[in-house]
Formats: C-alpha cells, structure tokens, sequence
C-alpha cells in the first residue's frame, strides 16, 4: 500500500524515507536498520488516525508512533516506555487496538521466562502499557508476527513459538503450540530462530535458524 521505504536511523527515531524506485538505482546505498518499525494505512480505532500513514516504532527504550503521512514532516503522536532492556520488534493486532512487542535483552540481563508485552494503542496520543506475558522457556525472544488470534514468534533457542490470545486487554495467552529447532536446549542465548514468516495463505510458516537453515512448516 506504501511507495516508500521508511529506515529509521540509529535509535533516535529519525525515520528517513526513500521511494522505492530509488531502490532500483545503479549505486544506491542505503543505511542499516538497528531496529524494527511496522508502518500500516491506520484503520483502527483512534478516528483521528484513519487513513493516515502510521508508523510503530520499537526504539531500544521505547515505543514510538509516528504519523509519516507528510514525508517532510513527519508528527510523533507518543513515545511509551517500560522497565526495558532493548524494545527490538512488534507487531500490531489485527484490529489495530494494541501492539505486541518483544524485548530482547531483558531475558538475558534479568533472567527468567521469555516476556511479551502489550501495549494498549487504542488511544495513538495516550498508550497504555498493559503487562506482559510469561512465557514457557527462558529463551530470549527476538521477531513476532501476528496472523488473527495467533501470535507467531522467533523465539532464538527455543524455535517458534505460537502463543493463542486469549485476554489481550490483560495480556493474556496460552501457548498454542511450538517447534523447535535449536533442541539442545532453551536457554537464553542467541542461537537459533532469527525470525518466522506467517503471511502465506496456504498457511505455511517459514522459520530462519541461524545456524540451522530455512524450515517450512
């Protein structure tokens, strides 16, 4: 829906924009990506935002919103933060309502089980954040996607996980189900799952190991 890539630019939130045709040009150069932003055309419930070119920032220490529909004035609607270690990737629900976000040092720097947290979005100027969930392991998490109630997650050692949402404005899952492809064990270490693809509508997930390949399930 977007003729433009959005990078964001060390951990400040700069968001910069290129048209994609530039992408296709001899010589083009274009700069790393030390975090992870979702941009979507805004449908959800804040009528304020519909319409408008939104941009869901996780930002080492926060979670940013950024109205990117003027490319050369871009507005931040807020910034959420939380008891952090590093704010690396998520993802919005389907409806828009909240966003799910991993943290990927938390794990590693405070011990303990993975955890995924909520963010109430409801209100773009005014997030709440609702809690996270405890997971099964002690895997740090890394990139989350969300198809309907299914929240797909690249979990390093401990593979994919799918988490089943059940109460969101509690953030509360179940653990619907999982692979593994790292079975020495699920410590929380950075080997393992890098990231997962839930999208194709035949219903296969692609899951990236690090050391171990593509698996498609």
């Amino acid at each position: 829906e977007c003729s433009f890539i959005m990078i964001s630019l060390c951990l400040l939130i700069q968001l910069s924009f290129y048209p994609l045709a530039a992408f296709f040009r001899p010589n083009h150069c274009c700069c790393l990506i030390p975090t992870d932003v979702q941009c979507v055309i805004y449908a959800g419930p804040d009528q304020d935002f519909v319409g408008r070119e939104l941009c869901f920032a996780s930002n080492e220490d926060t979670i940013t919103i950024v109205d990117v529909s003027d490319k050369q004035e871009p507005t931040q609607l807020s910034r959420s933060t939380y008891n952090h270690g590093y704010t690396h990737q998520g993802w919005l629900t389907e409806d828009q309502a909240y966003f799910i976000f991993g943290d990927e040092i938390d794990e590693k720097s405070k011990g303990g089980k993975t955890q995924t947290f909520v963010l109430d979005v409801r209100n773009l100027s005014k997030p709440v954040m609702v809690g996270a969930y405890s997971g099964r392991t002690d895997a740090i998490d890394h990139n989350l996607y969300i198809v309907g109630d299914l929240v797909y997650q690249a979990n390093y050692r401990a593979g994919l996980n799918v988490l089943k949402i059940k109460d969101i404005s509690k953030a509360k899952f179940t653990e619907g189900g999982y692979f593994d492809v790292y079975p020495n064990d699920d410590t929380n270490n950075f080997n393992g799952a890098w990231s997962n693809y839930p999208f194709f509508p035949s219903g296969v997930v692609i899951i990236s190991g690090m050391e171990q390949g593509l698996f498609m399930l």
